[in-house]
């Protein structure tokens, strides 16, 4: 299930509207024997077919089934997919970062499986006793979070296993036939390209996954029911998706700009229960930083061209206030200790202290104002100046605010009319305050 970020809107009316370790010989005499096996009989026991695994995060569930060979039948042997094959068909930077991880075993299980899955494979064998049935859901998750181009397999894998519980072949469902898919993929790579050349040569790192950012947020819109909800597909090509799908179009994009991303499978929650979410890190000037890219598409009530960044950027720290990575064996990620590329530390938008909040503000207007996009956004450091800042902003003196005041006065002197009405957007978890004002100027040109 994916978590759709929502907002929180309040519209002031200011005028007239607004190790498994076997202790084996070193720990087991004969004498021992029986406290040894009681400690290791669980890894060489039955594989359970009652146990069925789920993540909510990436929808994967694995049900078990265990081979019955008799004497005579023979194993399938699992195809050898070298690195250059698998490379000639997957070079993306998010397969190989995770894959640098894994050990030799199971590299040759990711390489099988994908060229499984690439050939259309409906019963996929992979490398004998590498994967155990309680680590194979992790496996599934990693593979399918770090492969935005795989859109056509269903979230439903059944697993057959050996009778000492180790992972033989992996059976897959497909949702589209081979012709359709590899049709989608090509229209998938064609709509990448004609977003990337929009990134021009002086752009920085932070300019261009600014520039991605931007266009997934304004082309596409958060929707569980639509046809492909969970693939780059959705959100680039079809403008309609859910978290996963906002995810693997970041990572498709960042990889075709020359930017390193990767994903993150956890839960978040801003109020009520955590639930299974996903989003990404990404890498800016060698340093790695936490974006929600679904976070920072709001919901309909500002409109559509109303862009968030109160997720854009975000240190370990700050984005474990609502966002916890799952414990995925498989799945190392970087740490993110740098703000250097956090919008509202580029920008100088960040306020200290709630009684630095009218400056920080002017100054958000004033940008605001200049590019004409009718919103100024500040973020507090922590709680206490968020608070302070929310009061200071916002108090209401003769029937108006300071906010208020320095709007009309700003516009004014740049020649345009008063403002009628303007709306608040606070997040109490990002700590971030923005003022969306909408203006003619004296030509009537609306910014």
């Amino acid at each position: 299930m994916a978590v759709k970020k929502k907002n929180r809107i309040l519209v002031l009316a200011m005028t007239a509207v607004v190790t498994i370790f076997i202790a084996g010989g070193a720990y087991a005499g004969l004498n021992r024997y029986e406290e040894v096996y009681k400690d290791v009989k669980m890894y060489f026991s039955s594989a359970d077919t009652n146990e069925v695994f789920y993540n909510q995060a990436t929808r994967t569930t694995i049900n078990y089934e265990v081979e019955e060979k008799s004497e005579n039948k023979t194993e399938k042997t699992p195809p050898r997919v070298t690195k250059e094959e698998f490379d000639s068909i997957n070079n993306a930077y998010v397969s190989q970062y995770f894959l640098d991880f894994l050990d030799e075993g199971d590299q040759k299980v990711y390489h099988q499986l994908y060229k499984g899955i690439y050939d259309f494979e409906k019963s996929i064998p992979i490398e004998n006793n590498v994967l155990k049935q309680d680590d194979v859901g992790d496996f599934i998750v990693l593979f399918t979070s770090s492969n935005p181009y795989v859109n056509y397999i269903g979230a439903n894998y059944t697993i057959s296993l050996n009778k000492k519980g180790y992972v033989t072949a992996v059976n897959v469902e497909y949702s589209l036939a081979k012709d359709e898919a590899e049709s989608q993929r090509r229209e998938l790579d064609r709509k990448i390209d004609s977003i990337i050349s929009g990134i021009t040569p002086g752009m920085s790192d932070y300019d261009k996954v600014k520039y991605l950012h931007d266009y997934v947020v304004t082309h596409c819109n958060y929707d569980d029911k639509c046809p492909q909800p969970y693939s780059a597909y959705g959100c680039l090509v079809q403008g309609r998706c859910v978290c996963e799908g906002y995810t693997k179009a970041m990572l498709a994009l960042c990889d075709k700009a020359g930017i390193k991303a990767i994903p993150v499978v956890g839960k978040a929650a801003e109020t009520g229960d955590y639930q299974g979410h996903i989003w990404n890190k990404i890498s800016i000037s060698d340093k790695w930083y936490n974006f929600d890219v679904t976070w920072d598409d709001p919901t309909g009530e500002m409109g559509e061209k109303y862009i968030r960044y109160d997720y854009f950027g975000l240190t370990d720290k700050q984005m474990e206030r609502n966002h916890t990575p799952d414990n995925n064996k498989y799945m190392s990620y970087p740490s993110a200790e740098s703000s250097q590329a956090n919008y509202f530390e580029i920008n100088g938008l960040v306020c200290d202290d709630g009684r630095q909040a009218g400056e920080t503000m002017e100054k958000a207007i004033m940008q605001a104002i200049e590019s004409k996009e009718g919103l100024a956004r500040i973020r507090c450091t922590d709680k206490d100046a968020y608070t302070h800042a929310l009061e200071t902003l916002f108090e209401t003196e003769n029937g108006t605010t300071g906010t208020f005041t320095v709007l009309n006065y700003l516009l004014e002197s740049r020649n345009k009319k008063k403002v009628v009405s303007y709306s608040i957007i606070n997040n109490d978890e990002a700590y971030t305050i923005t003022v969306k004002f909408d203006v003619v100027a004296q030509q009537d040109e609306k910014i």
